[in-house]
């Protein structure tokens, strides 16, 4: 499965995301305004809201953030270090590390089950984030909303004209991606 998350351009007020999966426009989503800590609607094409990306008040450093469906169902994202993070489902614990330029890898039980890579030209705000995940493993959702949080806290940069973001060059990822690994299609 291929997902596609494109930040529109000139979002000085709100961000405002497409996601496509396999080419096909699925989701919108955009900032949620007059709000403290960030959040950020996930939407279906009838507009009707799916999740909630929310920063915890509690711990405001580092990807700690609610992927909350309703009041009663949610799913936390922990920052387990610097460069690696986490999400506890009903399938497991779903692991994400970063690797050098750009990338992170999706982990579940010790297998690797997907990549996001992200842009390094950015103009005007637009980060753009692909990602190939196994298919019906963990639902694309809760995906979405990490890739989301992540480009909330870290790459927060609207107001730059043109930019070039190299990703982390000089790191040592926690768990190395195999550099030979695809999705089943």
């Amino acid at each position: 499965m291929r997902i596609e998350i494109q930040q529109k351009k000139f979002n000085f007020i709100q961000k405002k995301y497409n996601v496509k999966i396999n080419g096909q426009l699925k989701y919108q989503a955009k900032s949620k305004l007059l709000t403290f800590y960030p959040k950020i609607g996930i939407y279906n094409l009838e507009n009707k809201e799916l999740l909630s990306v929310e920063k915890k008040s509690e711990n405001i450093i580092g990807l700690n953030y609610s992927l909350k469906f309703n009041e009663n169902s949610y799913v936390d994202i922990y920052t387990d270090s610097r460069i690696s993070f986490s999400i506890r489902n009903s399938k497991g614990t779903v692991h994400f590390y970063e690797q050098k330029n750009n990338a992170i890898g999706i982990f579940l039980a010790e297998k690797q089950m997907g990549l996001i890579d992200k842009n390094k030209k950015v103009s005007f705000g637009a980060d753009l984030y692909s990602i190939d995940l196994e298919k019906g493993i963990v639902d694309e959702i809760i995906i979405i909303g990490f890739v989301l949080a992540y480009d909330c806290q870290y790459n927060n940069d609207k107001s730059a004209f043109l930019n070039y973001d190299w990703g982390n060059v000089d790191i040592k990822p926690v768990k190395e991606i195999d550099p030979n690994w695809r999705a089943n299609k």
